[in-house]
C-alpha cells in the first residue's frame, strides 16, 4: 500500500529524496526508471519548484516518483500544490488589480484617442485637397511660343507644352487632346499678318487658365 507523504514533517522535495534512498534507488536509476530528465529531477529533489515546467508536467513527473517509490500519488501532488502556493504563487492585492485594470482603460483610451486624431487629420486633410482641386485653376505651360509676341516666316506654327491631366483645352476654341501625361501639340495654320491666338484650359470644376501669343506671319518674297 502507498505510503502518504503527508505523514512526514520534511518538505516534499526531502521526504522524496529520503525515500528513494530507503528504496535503494540511485538518482540515475530514478531517472531511467521514471523518464523523468535529470535536470527536472534535480530541481524536485531540491524543492525549487518555482524553476520548474507548468504544473501539470511536474505532477506528471511527481507521479511517476510516487509509483516508483511507493507513494500515495494524490498525497505528493497534494502537498506540492501547497507548497508552490507558498513559494511561487505571488498574492495580488486589490490596490495592485486596480492599478493594472486602470492601466489597462487608460491604454485602451490613449488608443482610442489616437485613432480619433489620425482620423479627424485624414478627414481635414482629404477636405483640404478637395477644395483645393476645386479652387484652383489648372496648370498650363507653354514651351512653344515660349513669349507673347511672335514673329514666323512660316505658315504653320507647332503650339507645344503641357497642361493638367483631366483638363479641357482648347486653340481659339478648339478643342485639343493632350496625352494621358498632359503634354500636347497642335499644328496651327497662320494667316498673313498677325494671328491672335488663345489657348485655354478647363478645369472639370469650371477653373480656367488662358494663355495669349499673338503671332506675326510675314511671307518670304
Amino acid at each position: 500500500m502507498p505510503i502518504a507523504a503527508t505523514k512526514d514533517n520534511l518538505k516534499l522535495n526531502d521526504f522524496l529524496v529520503q525515500r528513494r534512498k530507503f528504496m535503494r534507488f540511485r538518482f540515475g536509476d530514478l531517472s531511467a526508471k521514471t523518464g523523468i530528465p535529470a535536470k527536472h529531477l534535480k530541481k524536485i529533489e531540491k524543492g525549487e519548484w518555482c524553476d520548474l515546467p507548468s504544473g501539470v508536467y511536474v505532477k506528471g513527473f511527481l507521479k511517476k516518483y510516487a509509483q516508483t517509490v511507493g507513494l500515495d500519488e494524490a498525497e505528493v501532488a497534494s502537498r506540492y500544490e501547497t507548497e508552490w502556493n507558498k513559494i511561487c504563487a505571488l498574492p495580488v492585492s486589490p490596490n495592485h488589480s486596480r492599478n493594472f485594470d486602470r492601466l489597462v482603460f487608460l491604454k485602451n483610451v490613449s488608443f482610442r484617442k489616437i485613432l480619433a486624431v489620425v482620423a479627424v487629420i485624414f478627414v481635414i486633410g482629404y477636405v483640404s485637397w478637395q477644395f483645393r482641386v476645386i479652387l484652383e485653376r489648372p496648370n498650363l505651360d507653354l514651351e512653344n511660343p515660349s513669349t507673347e509676341d511672335v514673329i514666323s516666316t512660316a505658315a504653320i506654327l507647332e503650339l507645344a507644352g503641357r497642361v493638367s491631366p483631366g483638363a479641357a483645352l482648347t486653340v481659339n476654341n478648339e478643342s485639343v487632346y493632350p496625352e494621358a501625361s498632359g503634354t500636347f501639340k497642335k499644328d496651327v495654320e497662320l494667316l498673313p499678318g498677325l494671328n491672335v491666338l488663345e489657348i485655354k484650359a478647363v478645369s472639370r470644376f469650371g477653373k480656367e487658365i488662358k494663355i495669349i501669343r499673338r503671332v506675326t506671319y510675314q511671307q518670304n518674297d
